[in-house]
């Protein structure tokens, strides 16, 4: 007998409507906490990405002029040199490409 009430208990449990139901408060101490903790961390990330595009901006603009002219300058100079300055040229641009690989 207790196993059938338990499971007509768990049949009412499950298909009939709940009568206690009500809706959650709105505005309530721990949703206005967590939405303001949320807030801060999202400005405080805002301004710390804003401040590394300041610090790094120059940097790379600057990295990629510096770049740019010494590439025209080894280029530049492997069409105007001997084999030997080429191979030496060549040994100078495969050691870089190394130290930069991802």
């Amino acid at each position: 007998m207790d196993d059938n009430n338990f499971r007509s208990e768990l049949l009412k449990r499950k298909f009939e409507p709940v009568s206690d139901w009500r809706p959650a408060e709105e505005s309530s101490d721990v949703t206005q906490t967590v939405t303001s903790f949320f807030d801060e961390t999202v400005e405080q990330a805002q301004k710390r990405k804003e401040a590394w595009e300041k610090a790094l901006g120059p940097l790379a603009e600057e990295a990629s002029t510096k770049v740019k002219d010494m590439a025209r300058f080894l280029e530049g100079a492997a069409v105007k040199s001997s084999k030997d300055a080429r191979s030496f040229l060549a040994k100078a641009l495969e050691a870089m490409a190394e130290k930069i690989k991802p």
